[in-house]
């Protein structure tokens, strides 16, 4: 998966819970090795982020919406190859 997250410079938003237990904050870190332009949000919360953090998430994913759409927009304007 990283590999790919690299070739065609996907959008990557990362939202983590700092104190996750189980998926350490380095994972989410990781992410700017293969995608170096992701967006990497560590919030102060654990495991269950979306219980307790719900609007900072979902505010992240409508501040994060545009970049996915202007990739969209760039692959749908990109030549294919024959």
């Amino acid at each position: 998966m990283h590999a790919w997250l690299g070739t065609p410079r996907v959008p990557v938003l990362a939202v983590w819970g700092r104190n996750d237990e189980i998926f350490a904050a380095a994972g989410a870190t990781a992410f700017r090795r293969d995608a170096p332009d992701a967006e990497v949000i560590l919030l102060d919360g654990g495991h269950f982020l979306l219980e307790t953090h719900l609007d900072e998430v979902a505010e992240a994913v409508v501040r994060f919406r545009p970049r996915i759409l202007d990739s969209a927009a760039r692959a749908a304007t990109r030549p294919t190859a024959t």
